[in-house]
């Protein structure tokens, strides 16, 4: 064929094919550029109160300015915060819903539940790794004991034996709790609770002597110590279970997630929006003060945060034989 009259053939073919391609991704930009054009739903796997709630509604007031759009919060804790998990993994992918959680029920409940029908890699979209929370080391007042040092040695005055509160069978408090036993060297008899507040009380009253939930601001008269990697900023004179010579690190962190197969350019938008709102002076000083490090960052951080903690928890869960799909 002639080379002029192949090219002028190509010609409006080339063209074609370049203005359908400019068609095809037209839309996909717009979307994202006009998203949202409606309310959002920020659904929180938990009950309302605590650290999910001061979370949740601080972030979704200053998403709503953000966004021009209002961001509305909804507790939905049943069953174990899988009812509101399975919700937001059954939802359109479009952004106007989304998941506010932790790594019990991402990470522990698939490992512990074998009814359990999400997978937190294939169901979800990571958004944002919001921030983490320490587990805390808190002590019976009655039995004297000031460091981490003090409580061993009174194991070994009661048969190397101690009750130690958590927060539920299952969950971060329970496996800090196990371990910390297991490096300490004495047994515990592990007794659940629905929140750290009873733990507390009944810490002061007598009737435990040690408890293991997240870290939270109340607890000045029992804690002795944090399960985190590094010290609280807002309480610098806490040590570590580490820095005791216990080698546990027990942490809840909280992230947020929609449906799988949300648009990039939606995500990226979330997550600028948040990571924003993470690096303001404000928002630091106020989940510090509940005990919650920002972390921030890509969405992939959130990605590689569930499989590693998968790789370390897995075994752990195994061996501790917890079925709670019985």
């Amino acid at each position: 064929m002639d080379k002029s009259l192949r090219r002028g053939l190509l010609g409006p073919a080339i063209g074609l094919f370049v203005a359908v391609a400019l068609l095809g991704a037209t839309p996909r930009a717009a979307v994202a550029e006009d998203w949202p054009t409606k309310p959002i739903t920020l659904i929180v796997a938990s009950t309302p109160g605590g650290m999910m709630d001061v979370i949740s509604r601080s972030i979704a007031q200053d998403l709503s300015v953000a966004l021009g759009q209002p961001v509305i919060v909804e507790f939905r804790p049943g069953g174990g915060s899988v009812i509101g998990i399975q919700a937001v993994a059954k939802a359109a992918p479009d952004g106007y819903t989304l998941l506010q959680t932790n790594i019990g029920p991402m990470v522990f409940r698939p490992l512990m539940d074998k009814t359990i029908t999400f997978d937190a890699e294939k169901d979800f979209t990571p958004i944002s790794l919001v921030g983490d929370t320490p587990n805390a080391l808190l002590v019976n007042p009655k039995i004297g004991a000031k460091t981490v040092k003090d409580v061993i040695a009174y194991a070994r005055t009661k048969d190397n034996k101690l009750t130690i509160a958590h927060p539920g069978i299952g969950t971060m408090g329970h496996l800090c709790g196990v371990l910390l036993a297991r490096e300490a060297k004495f047994e515990g008899n592990y007794v659940p609770y629905r929140g750290a507040q009873q733990i507390i009380l009944d810490l002061l009253g007598g009737q435990l002597d040690l408890g293991t939930p997240a870290y939270g601001p109340a607890m000045d008269q029992v804690i002795i110590a944090v399960a985190g990697d590094q010290r609280l900023e807002s309480q610098p004179n806490l040590p570590t279970l580490k820095e005791s010579g216990i080698d546990v690190v027990c942490s809840t962190w909280t992230g947020i997630f929609g449906p799988a197969g949300m648009p990039p350019a939606i995500v990226e938008k979330l997550n600028a929006a948040i990571e924003t709102y993470l690096r303001k002076p404000e928002a630091r000083e106020k989940f510090g003060a509940i005990g919650l490090r920002v972390l921030g960052g890509a969405p992939g951080k959130m990605s590689e945060r569930i499989l590693a903690d998968r790789k370390q928890w897995t075994d752990i869960i195994t061996g501790l034989n917890i079925d709670l799909s019985k």
